[in-house]
Protein backbone atom coordinates (compact mmCIF):
# COMPACT_ATOMS: atom_id res chain seq x y z
CA UNK A 1 0.00 0.00 0.00
CA UNK A 2 1.34 3.43 -0.96
CA UNK A 3 0.62 5.00 2.41
CA UNK A 4 2.72 2.26 4.09
CA UNK A 5 5.61 2.93 1.71
CA UNK A 6 5.38 6.65 2.43
CA UNK A 7 5.32 6.45 6.22
CA UNK A 8 7.93 3.68 6.40
CA UNK A 9 10.35 5.67 4.25
CA UNK A 10 9.67 8.81 6.27
CA UNK A 11 10.17 7.13 9.66
CA UNK A 12 13.32 5.41 8.44
CA UNK A 13 14.80 8.84 7.66
CA UNK A 14 13.16 10.73 10.53
CA UNK A 15 12.79 8.32 13.47
CA UNK A 16 12.26 11.28 15.78
CA UNK A 17 8.68 11.46 14.42
CA UNK A 18 7.83 7.93 15.59
CA UNK A 19 6.00 9.10 18.73
CA UNK A 20 3.95 11.58 16.67
CA UNK A 21 3.08 8.73 14.31
CA UNK A 22 1.88 6.56 17.22
CA UNK A 23 -0.21 9.44 18.58
CA UNK A 24 -1.65 9.96 15.10
CA UNK A 25 -2.63 6.27 14.89
CA UNK A 26 -4.18 6.35 18.35
CA UNK A 27 -6.22 9.41 17.48
CA UNK A 28 -7.31 8.39 13.97
CA UNK A 29 -7.29 4.58 14.22
CA UNK A 30 -5.38 4.52 10.92
CA UNK A 31 -2.64 6.38 9.09
CA UNK A 32 -3.99 9.42 7.25
CA UNK A 33 -1.08 10.70 5.17
CA UNK A 34 -2.49 14.13 4.38
CA UNK A 35 -3.37 14.74 8.01
CA UNK A 36 -0.07 13.48 9.42
CA UNK A 37 2.09 15.30 6.90
CA UNK A 38 -0.01 18.45 7.21
CA UNK A 39 -0.18 18.54 10.99
CA UNK A 40 3.26 17.25 11.85
CA UNK A 41 5.68 17.51 8.93
CA UNK A 42 4.57 20.66 7.11
CA UNK A 43 4.31 22.53 10.41
CA UNK A 44 7.74 21.34 11.52
CA UNK A 45 9.40 22.22 8.22
CA UNK A 46 7.74 25.64 8.22
CA UNK A 47 9.22 26.29 11.67
CA UNK A 48 12.64 25.15 10.45
CA UNK A 49 12.41 27.49 7.46
CA UNK A 50 11.38 30.42 9.65
CA UNK A 51 14.30 29.84 12.02
CA UNK A 52 16.63 28.87 9.16
CA UNK A 53 19.37 27.72 11.53
CA UNK A 54 19.51 23.98 10.78
CA UNK A 55 20.19 23.91 7.05
CA UNK A 56 21.37 20.30 7.18
CA UNK A 57 18.00 19.14 8.52
CA UNK A 58 16.12 21.35 6.07
CA UNK A 59 18.09 19.81 3.21
CA UNK A 60 17.28 16.34 4.53
CA UNK A 61 13.56 17.13 4.43
CA UNK A 62 13.79 18.52 0.91
CA UNK A 63 15.72 15.45 -0.23
CA UNK A 64 12.80 13.41 1.12
CA UNK A 65 10.33 15.70 -0.67
CA UNK A 66 12.22 15.13 -3.90
CA UNK A 67 11.95 11.39 -3.32
CA UNK A 68 8.19 11.87 -2.91
CA UNK A 69 8.03 13.91 -6.12
CA UNK A 70 9.74 11.17 -8.12
CA UNK A 71 7.44 8.34 -7.03
CA UNK A 72 5.05 6.68 -9.46
CA UNK A 73 2.41 6.65 -6.73
CA UNK A 74 -0.19 9.35 -7.27
CA UNK A 75 -0.99 9.18 -3.56
CA UNK A 76 2.58 10.01 -2.49
CA UNK A 77 2.86 12.85 -5.01
CA UNK A 78 -0.50 14.23 -3.88
CA UNK A 79 0.54 14.24 -0.23
CA UNK A 80 3.55 16.28 -1.26
CA UNK A 81 1.78 18.67 -3.60
CA UNK A 82 -1.58 19.23 -1.93
CA UNK A 83 -0.43 19.06 1.67
CA UNK A 84 3.19 20.17 2.00
CA UNK A 85 3.77 22.40 -1.04
CA UNK A 86 0.29 23.92 -0.87
CA UNK A 87 0.96 24.90 2.73
CA UNK A 88 4.32 26.46 1.88
CA UNK A 89 2.75 28.43 -0.95
CA UNK A 90 0.36 30.07 1.47
CA UNK A 91 3.25 31.97 3.04
CA UNK A 92 5.30 33.98 0.57
CA UNK A 93 8.27 34.30 2.91
CA UNK A 94 8.30 30.55 3.63
CA UNK A 95 7.90 29.70 -0.06
CA UNK A 96 10.88 31.87 -0.98
CA UNK A 97 13.05 30.15 1.61
CA UNK A 98 11.77 26.72 0.61
CA UNK A 99 12.58 27.31 -3.06
CA UNK A 100 16.25 27.59 -2.10
CA UNK A 101 16.16 23.96 -0.96
CA UNK A 102 13.86 22.46 -3.57
CA UNK A 103 15.20 19.96 -6.06
CA UNK A 104 13.95 19.97 -9.70
CA UNK A 105 10.84 17.77 -9.40
CA UNK A 106 9.73 19.37 -6.15
CA UNK A 107 10.25 22.83 -7.61
CA UNK A 108 8.15 21.92 -10.65
CA UNK A 109 5.30 20.63 -8.48
CA UNK A 110 5.50 23.73 -6.33
CA UNK A 111 5.25 25.94 -9.41
CA UNK A 112 2.24 23.97 -10.64
CA UNK A 113 0.51 24.53 -7.29
CA UNK A 114 1.32 28.25 -7.41
CA UNK A 115 0.05 28.50 -10.99
CA UNK A 116 -3.18 26.80 -9.98
CA UNK A 117 -3.72 29.17 -7.07
CA UNK A 118 -2.90 32.24 -9.12
CA UNK A 119 -5.78 31.38 -11.45
CA UNK A 120 -3.45 30.88 -14.39
CA UNK A 121 -5.43 27.88 -15.62
CA UNK A 122 -8.80 29.62 -15.34
CA UNK A 123 -8.30 32.70 -17.43
CA UNK A 124 -9.53 32.50 -20.99
CA UNK A 125 -8.07 34.90 -23.51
Amino acid sequence: MDSDILINQFLRLFPEFHDYYIEHLDLNQEFLGHVFFGDEVATYVERLLRENDDTELIEKFFDFFEWMATQSSLYIVQVLSTTILYDQGGHTDILQKAQNYMKPRTKRLSQEIEDLHSGKYFFID
